[in-house]
Parts: structure tokens; C-alpha cells; sequence
């Protein structure tokens, strides 16, 4: 296993919990939890499926308009049709996340032992900047990169790999911090150390190498990477 010197954490679903856009959804379509939450899981499937058709097509937007064509494509599949201004403060929902609790003390356990520590999203850069601040991880982190410098996303090697360029580092020195699978698979493809935070205990995707370290959390990582208390 290569010596890591970076350390590039997926945002959306990672550092911070997706699934928290129910509450501001609940609050603005004054729905039942259990549609609510059915929503929220098509909203977010539609989202990746987005980024999966336009890196393929060769069709780049960026993700925030991804994010806005995925929710409308939701409230439309549940026969929702809420004002633009209503749609508007659902969609805001992404640029306040909430952070896993062990987010911000694992990223700075990690810099404080010498690792350089970023954010590697799909997001681009103004919604990662937003998000960042509002849920407190700014302060923790050296460094934030957009898939949408390359112009495409996530699993696409390119993604990794200006990573690993815009922090100096070989592809081999950087670690993808992930707790998805897809994106797990596709930074070992990549070339790039890979750590899953597999917190639903899922099996490992079955295209693209194995993880080299798995844990549970973020919490359980320093340990993993040998830092200690």
C-alpha cells in the first residue's frame, strides 16, 4: 500500500448526509414522512443518474442544474407541482447539509497529523464553497476540488486524477475517502488509495478494484491510517 500524503473526501453522502434535504422538503410540501422520504431517495437517485448520463453523453452541466433537473423530475413523478419560489427553497436545501457528526473532528484529527485533507466532489465549486462553510468543514480543509474543472464526473478517472494534480501529488499518494461504493470502485480504477466508509455494512461493488480499507465511520479512519489520539 502506497504511502498516502493526501486525503480527498467525497462530500455528498460522506461528510455530509444527503437524506437531511427531508426536513426542508416536510416543511415546504407539508407532506406525510413516508412520501417525504420517498422524494427525497427519488430526488437523489435521479441526481447521480444525471451526472452518470451527461458524463457519458458528453453532455457537462453543472450540478447544482443537475440537482434542480433531478428534483423537478421527482415533485413530477409523485404528481407534485410546488410554486418556483417553493421549488427554489427546496433546492437550497444542498447548500445546508448536515454534517455527520464525526465529519469536522476527523478532519481535523487528520490535517493536525500532517495529511493534506480536501474535499474530491461532483458538486461544483460555488455549492461545495456554500455547503463547506455552512456545515462547518471550511476551516478543516486545505482544500476543495469540483469534478467541474475537467468538465465531467465522478466515477470518470479524469475526476481523480486532476485531484491528484491540483494537490501535487502522484494519483498513488492521494486516498479517496468515500461512503459510496460507486465511487470507491471508481477511484481505485483510477489509480488512487481508496478508504469506504461502508456505515450500512454493504457488500463491495463488483466492477473495479476492492477497497483497501474499509471502516465503518469516519471516525474509525485515523486509527485505520495509524494516526493516534
Amino acid at each position: 500500500m502506497a504511502q498516502t500524503a493526501a486525503l480527498c473526501f467525497d462530500m455528498y453522502g460522506t461528510l455530509c448526509d444527503t437524506s437531511s434535504v427531508t426536513r426542508r422538503l416536510g416543511e415546504v410540501l407539508e407532506l406525510p414522512g413516508v412520501l417525504v422520504d420517498a422524494v427525497d431517495g427519488t430526488w437523489r437517485r435521479k441526481q447521480l443518474q444525471y451526472s452518470y448520463q451527461a458524463a457519458q453523453m458528453d453532455a457537462y452541466e453543472p450540478f447544482w442544474d443537475l440537482t434542480r433537473k433531478a428534483l423537478d423530475y421527482a415533485l413530477a413523478q409523485y404528481g407534485l407541482d410546488p410554486s418556483p419560489d417553493e421549488r427554489e427553497r427546496i433546492v437550497e436545501a444542498y447548500d445546508h447539509l448536515s454534517p455527520y457528526s464525526d465529519a469536522a473532528p476527523t478532519l481535523e484529527r487528520l490535517g493536525d497529523a500532517g495529511y493534506t485533507v480536501a474535499v474530491l466532489s461532483n458538486g461544483n465549486p460555488e455549492m461545495l464553497d456554500r455547503l463547506a462553510e455552512n456545515a462547518g468543514l471550511a476551516p478543516h480543509l486545505d482544500e476543495i476540488v469540483s469534478a467541474d474543472e475537467v468538465s465531467t464526473f465522478k466515477p470518470a478517472p479524469e475526476v481523480y486524477e486532476n485531484a491528484a494534480v491540483r494537490l501535487g501529488f502522484d494519483i498513488e499518494a492521494c486516498r479517496l475517502v468515500s461512503a459510496n461504493a460507486w465511487d470507491a470502485a471508481g477511484a481505485g480504477n483510477a489509480g488512487m488509495g481508496v478508504a469506504w466508509v461502508n456505515r450500512r455494512r454493504d457488500p463491495p461493488e463488483t466492477i473495479g478494484p476492492t477497497p483497501e480499507i474499509e471502516v465503518e465511520s469516519l471516525s474509525g479512519l485515523p486509527a485505520t491510517l495509524g494516526v493516534d489520539d
